[in-house]
């Protein structure tokens, strides 16, 4: 969906911001071709460090990987064809600051397209296993969920987009139902983000009592051999 929102295109020259390991800049880099490129950036070195892995093992030659935040762009001016962010300007420290630069290093009349999570409630995979990783630790839940969902009302990424300057602007909300067979832990990816250091002591017996405590959290959804959840995204893109 961005690759098409951002208007990507075989020989693109694209910055992916906040690609953490490797989504979506992976399959921008399959669509752009050796023409093209993709700079992936993101704040954590742990994460491009899987975006690396991942890109090494399909031999992709037109990736590169910058250690970054996306509030202070290390890019000159009008670099790039389009801009692309899934679920990263959640947690920029100024929204505003982090669009304008996006702005900034885009070619005029070339696009950025970024995504955010929808409202809470239509987000089953992360409104059922972060109370039940907090249940397992023993704790309360943290405030974290207030900037998850900053942009889940509607109009809120248009508002921000218009602020950093783009036209043209689009936003929309996109709403699915996610399939996912029993017995696949679909929840790891989001597991280690949301909760990865604090994880990083734990032993293999307890790593399987967590992941046996959210497999049961999320029984309620299983339809026979797949599990059946709710998924919605914002995404908005306009025009530098």
């Amino acid at each position: 969906l961005l690759i098409t929102l951002a208007g990507i295109e075989v020989g693109s020259h694209v910055l992916d911001i906040a690609s953490g390991a490797g989504d979506p800049a992976i399959s921008i880099a399959l669509k752009v071709g050796p023409e093209g490129s993709v700079t992936a950036l993101d704040a954590s070195p742990v994460m491009l460090a899987g975006a690396r892995k991942r890109a090494a093992k399909l031999d992709l030659g037109n990736i590169s990987f910058e250690d970054g935040r996306m509030e202070s762009l290390p890019f000159d001016d009008a670099t790039f064809d389009a801009v692309t962010c899934r679920f990263g300007l959640m947690s920029a420290e100024d929204p505003v600051v982090a669009l304008q630069g996006a702005r900034r290093v885009l070619k005029t009349g070339k696009k950025a397209a970024y995504m955010t999570h929808g409202p809470r409630e239509t987000n089953t995979l992360y409104s059922v296993m972060r109370p039940a990783v907090h249940d397992f630790l023993g704790e309360e839940g943290t405030g974290g969920a207030e900037r998850r969902f900053r942009f889940s009302e509607k109009g809120s990424l248009e508002k921000v987009f218009k602020a950093a300057g783009f036209t043209q602007i689009e936003e929309r909300e996109v709403a699915k139902t996610l399939t996912k067979p029993k017995g696949d832990r679909f929840w790891q990816t989001m597991l280690t983000r949301a909760f990865g250091a604090r994880l990083e002591g734990f032993d293999d017996e307890r790593m399987e009592a967590l992941h046996g405590c959210i497999e049961k959290a999320f029984e309620p959804y299983l339809k026979g051999d797949a599990y059946a959840l709710l998924s919605t995204d914002m995404d908005a893109h306009g025009v530098a």
